[in-house]
């Protein structure tokens, strides 16, 4: 039967989100117990406890370079009247000694070495001094001084990993240590498979209508974060035939089995019937957002799970209900804090529905992330979730909320919205803080600080006054200063044998612009309608003999591939892309970019650090061409 002539098949009822964490928490999987070499247990569950066969250390050691000495030999040595005592040998690492210590005597020892007999301390080199077959002890020690005794770190019988440890380098190390090569471990091999005939793999060819699996990889290692091993089958096609052979080999393969994909009521979304052919569909469609489309069944007491395709849809439910059953599974607990309380940035309105909203987490506030379920940039954007209840309507700004995160995340120390540019990003790097960085254009970026959810918003927004300050007091903004950026040059970009020249040679060139909301598009804008001025017409005339006007690329980059790929004859941005791609530049004129800073953060520690990276001598120096920094760069406006 043709896909398009299947019968679409509703969603069961949809399950509560409670209703789904019970069908959840009451599936059982069994771990099988593997006995693997130490090189290869990192991150694997401990099934067992490890008992030591030995004592550590196996001798009494020393713990300095030195003397082995008696200690009541030392007790009357001072700086001003040393001690003499008799060298009569030396003591390497790794080697036994042969030699005994008697009154008045002193042995040369290594750090690591083993106490000789008649021993009882060590002395350290930097407290003695030679003289002829003497040393001479110049401080006092006290018995076991710079000793360490026979099992004084562990001791033979000794419980030195507990079962359900989550292994790691500490781990290995104690393992190596008590002469161990080997141990069982819990091995929960998930399988993984994206499915979609829109899907290719990352690093082949992208072809109309295509898109990159994200799914596989984001999920494999979220697996692999719970303590589990993920085994990826690859891309299935949107048939029902191949879907189920893949499903059988991972389901012998597996202890647990997670697709994404082909899980809606939609034509071609076929999971929940293969999954009611083999085993027990447990539900079908949790009442929650991003995430409804949820197929959970049992094959032979393996778990069949069905994730949305979406990437942020699949990455919210996997954290949600997948994450906990791994972790269950495999008894132990997340090496990581999976919740934080935060406080609320800005408001968020929700849908009346339960909802996982995606949020990023800036120095302990929370801002929305949300682009859609299907938007990849999501999942970089967004450091977790919070889960809004079907009776809220709007979350306040201030209200603390608890966030799920996305694994193990690195905190974030600005967040900074709006145009693009790669001064932000060396500001970045030569700061040596972590930014959050949101490209959506500088009048998105205006609207952000108007809403209290940037920290900073880059700008190059083109007006009748001052660079930028227009735009600001027309959004009557109040809770920001403008700091001077630097400046950038914007000019058209061609072909090296483009006869194009100046804005003049636009007319019936097919053009590839920026976005609506970047100020670069503002500032062309701002010439074409001096340009029509100048030819006794209008912009709106004008432009309509330029093709493509109406395009609308989101960076600067995207501009140079249009024209190099040949989709363009003529791009407008700035200088540094357009000459690391072989492009001509044709320079039109020079813009500020500026930044605009929350007030109330101008005095924390990460600001002050942009701000000197800004100003500092090493950031002038390393700007890309074109890019410069001018009197005011770093200048604070305080009245805007």
């Amino acid at each position: 039967m043709n896909l398009l002539e299947r019968e679409q098949k509703e969603f069961r009822e949809l399950t509560s989100s409670e209703e789904a964490r019970r069908i959840i928490k009451n599936i059982k999987v069994e771990p099988k117990i593997e006995t693997l070499l130490l090189e290869h247990i990192n991150g694997c569950i401990l099934a067992e406890d490890v008992l030591s066969f030995i004592d550590v250390p196996a001798f009494d050691r020393s713990v300095k370079d030195g003397f082995a000495v008696r200690a009541q030999d030392t007790y009357n040595a001072t700086e001003i009247e040393p001690v003499a005592l008799m060298k009569i040998g030396s003591i390497a690492a790794g080697y036994v000694p042969d030699l005994s210590l008697g009154p008045g005597e002193a042995i040369e020892i290594a750090t690591g070495a083993p106490i000789p007999e008649g021993a009882d301390a060590v002395v350290m080199v930097e407290h003695t001094s030679a003289e002829a077959d003497n040393i001479l002890v110049r401080r006092a020690v006290y018995t076991n001084e710079n000793i360490m005794r026979t099992g004084a770190d562990i001791m033979k019988g000794e419980r030195v990993l507990r079962r359900n440890v989550r292994i790691g380098p500490r781990e290995i190390g104690v393992l190596a240590s008590t002469g161990i090569s080997k141990v069982a471990v819990k091995q929960l091999k998930v399988g993984i498979i994206s499915t979609g005939d829109e899907l290719v793999q990352p690093g082949s060819q992208l072809y109309a209508g295509k898109i990159y699996d994200a799914n596989s990889y984001a999920i494999a290692a979220s697996v692999e974060e719970c303590g589990a091993k993920p085994i990826i089958y690859g891309i299935v096609k949107d048939d029902e035939r191949a879907m189920s052979d893949v499903i059988d080999r991972a389901l012998q393969e597996c202890s647990m089995v997670l697709t994404s994909g082909s899980t809606s009521a939609g034509v071609g979304d076929v999971m929940y019937k293969i999954i009611d052919e083999k085993g027990k569909t447990l539900l079908h469609g949790i009442s929650i957002k991003p995430g409804k489309p949820v197929v959970i069944g049992v094959v032979e007491n393996i778990p069949l799970i069905g994730l949305p395709g979406n990437p942020t849809s699949a990455l919210s439910i996997f954290n949600e209900f997948v994450a906990p059953l791994i972790y269950d599974s495999l008894e132990t607990d997340p090496p990581f804090k999976t919740k934080v309380r935060a406080i609320l940035g800005t408001g968020i309105r929700s849908e009346g529905r339960k909802e996982l909203f995606p949020v990023g987490l800036i120095r302990g506030r929370v801002y929305p992330a949300d682009k859609t379920s299907g938007a990849i940039t999501t999942l970089a954007e967004a450091d977790g979730i919070i889960e809004i209840s079907e009776e809220t309507e709007y979350l306040e700004p201030g209200k603390p909320v608890d966030v799920t995160l996305f694994g193990n995340i690195a905190p974030v120390d600005i967040m900074v919205v709006g145009g693009q540019c790669p001064g932000i990003d060396l500001l970045e790097d030569l700061s040596g803080m972590n930014f959050r960085i949101i490209s959506m254009g500088s009048s998105r970026g205006l609207s952000a600080m108007a809403g209290s959810i940037a920290d900073v918003a880059g700008i190059n927004l083109a007006g009748m006054g001052e660079y930028n300050l227009e735009a600001i007091r027309n959004m009557s903004i109040r809770n920001a200063f403008l700091v001077k950026g630097y400046r950038r040059e914007q000019g058209l970009i061609v072909h090296q044998e483009s006869s194009i020249k100046n804005l003049e040679d636009l007319v019936g060139k097919k053009l590839v612009n920026r976005n609506r909301g970047s100020g670069t598009r503002a500032l062309l804008d701002k010439l074409l309608e001096e340009l029509a001025v100048k030819k006794g017409t209008t912009r709106a005339e004008l432009v309509q003999m330029i093709p493509g006007y109406s395009s609308g690329s989101r960076t600067h980059r995207s501009v140079c591939e249009a024209v190099n790929s040949g989709k363009a004859e003529v791009g407008f941005g700035i200088r540094p892309f357009a000459e690391t791609m072989g492009l001509k530049f044709i320079p039109i004129t020079v813009e500020d970019f500026d930044f605009l800073i929350n007030k109330e953060i101008m005095d924390i520690p990460q600001i002050r650090k942009l701000l000197a990276t800004l100003r500092s001598h090493d950031f002038a120096t390393r700007l890309p061409s074109g890019i410069f920094t001018y009197e005011r760069t770093g200048e604070i406006i305080e009245n805007i």
